[in-house]
């Protein structure tokens, strides 16, 4: 049998650096990651699929439902932030208090910090993969 021919040298476009692609393009396009997490499940689960790249999927597939579940929550308490502060009969006070601007700053901050900790996730995947390197720790849930 003939061994394998050498990677090819520089970057080359794979299938783990179009899915984190669309996972960072998501930060414009809004649904571009939905593209990206159905190709890695659908990539990942494919029998010729090298293991290197399967452990990108999984990175990249747990960045997605970490991030989304994170998002979902912080838009939940954001919403009953606002619909605890208003009140129930119209009058002077039927503005929102300092509560709701303290929680709406905090989910702003947080919301900074979810996106810093999406990119540098996607950014590892697509060094990583240019490199054609496995993701060291597919199921963590920080880098």
């Amino acid at each position: 049998p003939t061994p394998p021919p050498p990677p090819p040298t520089g970057v080359t476009l794979q299938r783990p650096i179009i899915v984190a692609a669309l996972f960072l393009v998501n930060i414009v396009l809004t649904f571009s990651v939905f593209v990206g997490v159905v190709l890695a499940y659908i990539w990942r689960s494919e029998s010729d699929t090298p293991e290197w790249e399967k452990t990108h999927y999984t990175y990249l597939i747990t960045t997605f439902w970490i991030g989304f579940v994170l998002i979902l929550g912080s838009i939940f308490v954001w919403f009953g932030s606002f619909f605890a502060t208003i009140p129930f009969e119209p009058g002077p006070h039927s503005e929102p208090g300092p509560a709701f601007f303290l929680v709406f700053f905090g989910i702003f901050f947080v919301w900074l910090l979810l996106a810093g900790w999406f990119c540098t996730r996607c950014i590892l995947s697509l060094v990583k993969a240019a490199k054609r390197e496995p993701m060291p720790r597919p199921n963590t849930w920080l880098f």
